[in-house]
This record gives C-alpha cells, structure tokens and sequence, in this order.
C-alpha cells in the first residue's frame, strides 16, 4: 500500500485533470486520505453540467455514503466544485460512495427533472504515509529528515537500491543518511517490514575531499603521514577510497584507505619506495570529487624531472584495508598503476 499526498489545491486540479469520462457527475476526491485525530474527510465532486439547460437555483450535489445520503456544499476551490465532509467511525478504515446531482430544465416549456449518478467509489484511510523528504538533494553523509507517519523503529531509507543509515525518532519522524553514491538522481523508497512505499527522489551531490598536506615531498628511507577527511561523517558501513599513483615504484602506502561509520577522516602512512620520482596520487570515492596530490620522492641529489601518465580511478569496493607488500624495482618506464601493487605498511 502506498500514498502519495498532495496539497489539497493541487490535489484536485491532479484529479479534475485526469478525469477524462463522459459521466458530468466527476469524483475529485482522491482515493487516499492520512489518518487524521478527528477522524473527519472531505469528499469533492465537480458538477459538469451545462448551466444553460439547469433551472436557475435548482441543481443540488449529493454524496450517497454507506447507505445514507447527504447534501453537498458548494465548494470555495472553483465553480462546479462541491464538498462535503464525512466523519469516519472509529472502527472503520475505508467507506464507499456515489454522487448524484439533481436539477431542474425547461424543455418545450415543460419542466423535467434530472437524476444523474456516477460511479461507486471508496474512500481508503492510511495511517502509514510520508508527507515530505525535507531536502530534495545533498552529499555523501548528509543527514536528510522525513516527516510521516507510522514509521517504526526497524525501517529504513533506500536510496538507489541501496540501504541507508537510518534513525527512526518517532511515528512521524525519522533521518536517513545519504550513502555513497556517484552524483545523480535516485529514487527513494521507505521499506517497513515486507512493505515498500516509494516516498520521491533525491539528487546526490559530488562532495570535495580535503587532503592533508596537500602536497608530499620524501627522500628515499623516509615517511609521512597523510589525512583523508570529509566534509560529513561517514555513514554506516564506511567509505572505501581508492588510491592510485602515476609513480608505483616511488610510493609505498595502502592501495584502500576506510573511514569508518561515524568519522569524517582517516589518515594513513605514505613511506618513500625503491626509487625517486614525481607524480601524483589519484583518490576517489563514488559521490566525491577526485582529488590530485602531488608527490616528489627524490634521492637528494637534485630536483627530479618525470612526466606522470594520467591515471584513471578504477570502480571503488568497500572492502577491508589490504595488507601492504612491496613490489620489486620497475625495470621499465613507470606507467600508470593502483598504488596496490607497490603498497607497504
């Protein structure tokens, strides 16, 4: 079972839009309504009948609801348009109904009257819906509110197939936070048990990394440290970074680095290889921009001269961090590898 809600305005020009019949007694009303305390449903119905032909003063609207009849208003969303609200029992969720409307013509200067009937329908209460994601975009990490009703403490978010870090606060609230994903537009969906309610759409957004230092230079024997942060705290199950070099026999450091769930940052040992060399590391993860770091490894005898192939980030996995092994000196001209297969501890 799902909802979808709209303001009450929009709602009806969706339903006089979509109701093409040739009946000119049209139900408005949509067929789901959210529960509410009182208990109390409006029923719209637009009166497509030619006022020319109508007696003037004559055309009354009725709504027929389990049985018992009762007179509409005229309705103060547009002409044609009347309402009524039904008061639903305590124990009962849904409740059938038809419209008539009645009305008096002059034809050949006689008088006739008119009954004209439209279909049976029923009006079904839901008290599970979602109202509205209150932002409709955000990065990796973002925290996003969703006001409803009927959540329960083991539902949760998916955004694009995939499940989300969610946090339920009560029957009507609950967060999801935005998984890593590359930048687009995904559908969302609210899975509750063995139901799913599709609930919209959000847009992912790419998220600048911050690397510190933003720049490395080593000798040949020495090391550093190097911090990886987000701009928002990792979501549950991490974030998985895939590091790359153009310069693999230089650089020795993990091929993977995780932040956990939680953290915003990781930082992680970059030590110097077998040989010297200047290049770059290449770090990427689905939803963030990449980010280039320079590096200069050099044996201390001068400024080092190497044009680094650009590199391209292979499909990142989130996996446990490898344990680092050092590859043997290239004997070739270096070209473009994931740090994997030089890294070290």
């Amino acid at each position: 079972m799902k909802a979808k809600l709209f303001p009450l305005t929009a709602a009806l020009a969706l339903a006089i839009a979509l109701s093409g019949c040739n009946n000119p007694v049209v139900n408005v009303t949509l067929p789901q309504a959210a529960e509410n305390q009182s208990r109390i449903y409006t029923l719209f119905m637009n009166a497509r009948v030619n006022e020319h032909v109508v007696n003037d003063g004559t055309l009354h609207a009725y709504v027929t609801i389990e049985g018992q009849e009762h007179e509409m208003a005229p309705s103060p969303y547009g002409d044609g348009i009347y309402q009524y609200d039904y008061a639903m029992p305590s124990d009962r969720a849904q409740a059938k109904y038809f419209f008539t409307v009645r009305y008096d013509e002059t034809v050949n200067e006689l008088v006739k009257h008119r009954d004209i009937e439209s279909d049976l329908f029923t009006l079904n209460i839901v008290n599970r819906y979602v109202l509205q994601i209150e932002n409709a975009r955000g990065p990796v990490g973002a925290v996003v509110p969703v006001v409803g009703n009927g959540f329960s403490p083991v539902d949760f978010v998916v955004i694009g197939g995939v499940a989300t870090s969610t946090k339920v606060a009560s029957p009507n609230a609950m967060t999801f936070a935005v998984p890593p994903l590359p930048e687009g537009d995904y559908p969302v969906e609210w899975h509750s048990g063995t139901d799913v309610f599709p609930i919209g759409a959000f847009h992912v957004d790419p998220s600048a990394l911050t690397v510190t230092p933003a720049s490395v230079d080593l000798l040949l024997g020495d090391s550093t440290t190097l911090t990886i942060a987000m701009s928002e705290p990792a979501p549950d199950g991490g974030v998985t970074f895939k590091v790359l070099t153009d310069i693999p026999t230089s650089v020795v450091m993990p091929a993977e680095v995780f932040i956990p769930s939680g953290q915003e940052s990781a930082t992680v040992k970059v030590a110097s290889g077998t040989t010297a060399g200047v290049g770059s590391l290449h770090i990427s993860a689905p939803g963030f921009i990449r980010s280039e770091v320079p590096i200069n490894v050099s044996d201390g005898s001068g400024p080092q001269v190497v044009t680094p192939v650009p590199v391209e980030a292979a499909p990142t996995q989130v996996t446990p961090l490898p344990s680092p092994v050092i590859a043997p000196p290239a004997t070739t001209t270096p070209k473009d590898l994931p740090a994997a297969a030089v890294r070290g501890s």
